[in-house]
């Protein structure tokens, strides 16, 4: 952690001291100084010294804009972070849970385990302590919360470090690493619709002097929801060791796993024949009881640093994720017939394999020019994502129809299947990047950035259908990725910037020459002011951008392409996160766009998305009290906001509409003593009806959670 060395109230040495003090207590905290380089590195909170230790704020440093720890101020992009505080006192236990409580960002469930993501009209990306991963976010189950320090989320273009990847941003998900002082915590919830969860959270030396250190986390949920029949079980299990192999050079090893098994897995409701939404009960599941969904997840990462002593570090990091996904199920596949009440249904059964290898190599460190330091990195990153399916039944007519809604039980269960298609497919992208932050003047930075990529997509068909020869899909070599950003200091709390990010999508369409189209390239140009109050504990930021996705496909009407299609996202976002006064935390964020196609064929001046609201507002606040008759006590409150959306721009799709909605959610809890703390969470406390997505005819317009409520007992030592 990097300690402040300014006063605040006391000396800097008093801060840093009882901050040491504090990580035993607080485990989600980070650590001392002195391993700044082998701990998540933060930025020491405020601390005023008394009896009682303070809460961890909310406002905390980002590595996902430069892969080293940086303040918002410092970083020419909207930027916005979910602290291991903020997840304790919400109760957040998935990056569902997380990523909805982040200006900007609209979660879409996709059924019971996994949702997708969007931000300025695109889905987002992932990456895992920095390290790209590029297709494992939207649409695949990500470990649970217990295993992250925090979550992280640049929203715009982030091509520098991505390489390709949609425009709409990145979520870096920032795993928990081991302490030097030993700390334990655990907690235990019991909530509405039988929603159990416990978690246990251990760290410390595994030596005297401290170079050898380990973490462990567990957490196990049994639940089930507010619609019928579904029910899940999920444990995790994570571990991390950290090696000081001499005093310059760190390594650290991690492991994870987590096993999901969900019945009859929640995928949405139909609609009328007419389009038109149906006014159901919210319990309502169309899914038969027998369905099952199961992931199983696995991780692996080692990484090395080594420190020079001219200030540069190398650091190489390795990871491999895989996840198995196996379900049967039987799905709604057309809209209610207004006579008769009937739907048909369609059987499937598919077992999925992913697996992700990538490899993140880079140097950073001090630069010595015209008489002033400036910051440089350069490095290299290779990912290869593999997947493959044997499946049954998405082809086949393998129906049940005339099935009266309401009646999933009549669709009777998949026997003896025998599978009947396959297909595997390879992507890999590797990238050389550098990036120099020059300070040109006191108040003035300039951050200059490039990337080359190369691109390969490929499938082949695989047992138990024909086996193929491999088929070349999207393909791209030695393509530049360019970036640049101004910061200037107007006073010392105020930082004006304006930056220009870009990515790229490879496409795989032909032009009447027979050669590929150019990749589609997403480029934006986001001006903003950023503050920074009381010692870095309050955080504030205003953007405005202007987003344009050029170079799309469109069809020049004798089967061939050109690149002429264009969509524009533009829009404001406004967020302030910290602690405004003692005792007070708050995380507030505003968010309008506007994304449309510019140049279309078909869609001309149409809204590119519907789902996504025009505005969102995201507000959370909370007042703990520290003394007096109220000592040990924490209310906390919060709202979010929603315009209308719908399922599509045109006339058909436009029935299925909802208006604008607020969700209020609450929290009371009680410091019983110094170790044990009970809470309550309270979540959609007025019973608001809305949905969390809307589809098409068959599926996916799906309810949001009504009214429920959550008592977690938590003790930390």
């Amino acid at each position: 952690m990097k300690a402040s060395t300014k006063k605040v109230g006391t000396t800097s040495v008093r801060c840093l001291s009882l901050g040491l003090a504090l990580a035993a207590a607080f485990p989600v905290m980070a650590e001392s100084a002195d391993q700044e380089t082998a701990e998540p590195v933060r930025r020491l909170p405020r601390i005023d010294v008394s009896a009682e230790a303070p809460r961890p704020s909310y406002a905390w440093e980002a590595t996902i804009a430069g892969k080293e720890p940086l303040a918002p101020r410092e970083i020419a992009n909207s930027v916005s972070v979910i602290s291991s505080q903020r997840i304790e006192d919400q109760g957040l236990q998935t990056v569902a849970d997380a990523l909805n409580q982040v200006t900007g960002v609209t979660v879409i469930s996709n059924d019971t385990s996994q949702s997708q993501y969007y931000s300025r009209g695109y889905s987002l990306g992932v990456a895992y302590d920095g390290i790209p991963a590029r297709g494992s976010l939207n649409g695949m189950q990500q470990f649970d919360l217990p295993m992250y320090e925090q979550v992280e989320v640049l929203r715009g273009p982030a091509g520098l470090f991505m390489g390709t990847n949609e425009p709409g941003g990145v979520v870096n998900l920032v795993r928990k690493r081991a302490l030097r002082t030993f700390a334990l915590s655990g907690s235990v919830s019991a909530g509405s619709w039988d929603n159990y969860h416990a978690d246990v959270d251990v760290t410390g030396p595994l030596n005297t002097d401290g170079s050898v250190r380990a973490r462990a986390v567990l957490s196990t949920t049994d639940r089930a929801y507010f619609y019928d029949v579904t029910d899940t079980r999920r444990w995790l299990a994570y571990g991390t060791l950290d090696w000081d192999i001499t005093a310059d050079t760190t390594l650290s090893l991690a492991l994870a796993a987590q096993d999901d098994h969900t019945r009859a897995s929640f995928s949405g409701l139909p609609a009328w024949e007419s389009g038109e939404l149906l006014d159901v009960s919210r319990r309502t599941n169309p899914v038969p009881e027998w369905s099952r969904s199961t992931w199983r997840s696995h991780e692996l990462v080692a990484e090395i640093e080594h420190r020079l002593e001219s200030g540069w570090a190398i650091r190489s990091k390795f990871s491999r994720r895989e996840q198995d996904n196996f379900f049967k199920d039987a799905y709604v596949t057309t809209g209610v017939s207004e006579t008769t009440g009937m739907v048909n249904y369609r059987r499937r059964q598919g077992d999925f394999d992913h697996r992700h290898d990538a490899v993140d190599v880079y140097a950073s460190g001090p630069l010595m020019a015209l008489g002033r330091e400036h910051q440089a990195l350069v490095g290299f990153n290779y990912e290869r994502y593999r997947s493959g399916y044997e499946r049954y039944g998405w082809k086949t007519p393998n129906r049940a129809n005339d099935v009266p809604f309401g009646r999933p039980d009549l669709v009777s269960d998949l026997q003896d299947v025998v599978y009947d298609q396959g297909s595997k497919s390879q992507t890999s992208q590797r990238g050389f990047y550098g990036q120099l932050r020059a300070s040109i003047a006191d108040p003035l930075t300039v951050v200059l950035g490039a990337r080359v990529s190369w691109f390969n997509d490929k499938s082949r068909g695989a047992s138990p259908s024909a086996r193929t020869d491999w088929n070349q899909g999207a393909r791209e070599s030695s393509h530049f990725t360019p970036y640049g950003a101004v910061l200037y200091d107007l006073t010392d709390n105020l930082t004006v910037y304006g930056s220009y990010a870009s990515i790229f999508m490879p496409q795989t369409q032909l032009r009447a020459d027979g050669s590929v189209l150019d990749p589609r390239e997403g480029r934006q140009v986001e001006l903003g002011l950023k503050g920074e109050w009381l010692e870095g504990l309050l955080q504030s930021s205003l953007a405005v951008y202007d987003l344009r996705d050029t170079n799309r496909a469109q069809s020049d009407g004798n089967d061939y392409y050109v690149n002429t299609g264009e969509v524009s996202s533009k829009g404001w976002e406004f967020e302030i996160v910290g602690r405004p006064a003692p005792g007070y935390e708050v995380q507030l964020g505003y968010a309008y766009s506007r994304v449309k196609y510019l140049k279309d064929k078909n869609n001309e001046g149409l809204p590119f998305q519907t789902w996504e609201p025009k505005h969102s507002a995201r507000l959370w606040g909370l007042r703990s009290f520290s003394e007096g008759a109220l000592e040990g006590l924490t209310l906390g409150v919060g709202v979010n906001i929603a315009s209308s959306s719908s399922a599509g721009s045109s006339d058909a799709w436009a029935m299925r509409r909802q208006g604008g909605y607020a969700i209020t959610n609450a929290m009371a809890s009680y410091r019983i003593n110094r170790q044990v703390t009970v809470q309550f969470n309270a979540n959609n406390l007025f019973d608001r009806t809305y949905y969390t997505r809307l589809g098409g005819t068959n599926t996916y317009n799906t309810y949001g959670e009504p009214r429920n409520f959550m008592l977690t007992l938590r003790a930390q030592y």
